[in-house]
């Protein structure tokens, strides 16, 4: 079941990333959320562009990533509803420039 979970979960993400596309995310094919066995979710910053890393990252990285978490924390509960999980604590760790910055947060559906 966890492997379901976890699989389910990194196409969840990624394809919130597709929809959310703009100029500031990189256009390759490697995925921006990457969720581990043991369910930690690795979001790689680095592939948003160069310009938006200075801009809104590099300086406060801890604030960016809080307030990442509060733009994805309904698509996280939206994703929980469908799996009929009423609380769940995700790990994230963040990765820029060579650093991880983890935060945990819990989510209730």
């Amino acid at each position: 079941m966890q492997k379901e979970f976890n699989k389910q979960l990194n196409i969840h993400l990624n394809q919130w990333v597709q929809n959310s596309q703009s100029i500031s995310w990189s256009f390759n094919d490697q995925p921006f959320f990457t969720v581990g066995a043991d369910s930690d979710i690795l979001v790689n910053l680095n592939l948003l562009s160069e310009p938006y890393r200075t801009k809104h990252i590099i300086d406060t990285p801890g604030d960016y990533c809080q307030m990442f978490l509060s733009v994805l924390e309904p698509y996280l509960a939206q994703f929980l509803i469908q799996f009929g999980i009423r609380e769940y604590e995700f790990t994230f760790c963040f990765l820029i420039n060579g650093t991880t910055f983890k935060d945990c947060m819990l989510t209730a559906a």
